[in-house]
């Protein structure tokens, strides 16, 4: 028997009554695990093991995919009518199309466990995908002018190459948009990671 904490990020109905979960574990990265009757009633594990939820579970590990056996939920974000769903998808697509099976980063893990204990708003969906893009080695540190590789003044932001532009530089070139201080609940900033993880997914 197998145990690890886990985060739903995919659900599959199978058969007449289960489900094949994706699931990210804390120490075992991703994996697929099926949850035998889960969409009955009476399941013990029903509650959960819902999208985003977080537990901690057993699991049979034999032949074919791994058999969830018991669940204990530690986190369940609140769903209500004012969380943007966008934003959910956001995370999930990222989590879904990034992550390596069985590739265990509790960095990631944590990361994601930080937003879900929060409030899931645009600016901090942001920063938890620019973090997630770096620590998995498809984005630099995002924090200097892409010009001149400057530290301050980093009030502009280049969409069609999706770097930082600094006010001097920007003045010599007129190249971006500015930003508030705030750049990571910026619709314009929101719209370009959009397009760039996009891009990204196409070339992996």
């Amino acid at each position: 028997m197998s145990r690890d904490v886990v985060t739903v990020i995919k659900s599959v109905n199978f058969g007449e009554a289960d489900k094949i979960l994706t699931v990210f574990g804390k120490y075992s990265g991703k994996f697929a695990i099926i949850a035998k009757s889960i969409r009955k009633i009476k399941s013990k594990n029903r509650g959960n093991m819902q999208t985003l939820s977080t537990s901690d579970i057993s699991y049979y590990e034999g032949k074919g995919l791994p058999i969830l056996m018991e669940s204990q939920l530690i986190n369940m974000p609140e769903f209500d009518s004012q969380m943007n769903i966008k934003n959910i998808e956001r995370i999930l697509y990222m989590l879904n199309k990034f992550l390596v099976e069985g590739d265990s980063n509790q960095r990631v893990f944590q990361l994601l466990q930080s937003i879900m204990i929060s409030e899931i708003d645009t600016e901090k969906v942001n920063k938890f995908r620019v973090q997630l893009l770096k620590e998995l080695g498809f984005l630099q540190e995002f924090d200097k002018c892409e010009s001149c590789g400057s530290e301050d003044g980093l009030e502009f932001f280049d969409p069609s190459s999706f770097g930082l532009i600094c006010e001097s530089c920007y003045t010599k070139s007129s190249k971006g948009v500015k930003l508030s201080k705030r750049i990571y609940g910026n619709s314009v900033f929101t719209e370009s990671l959009d397009k760039y993880i996009k891009k990204v997914v196409e070339e992996i």
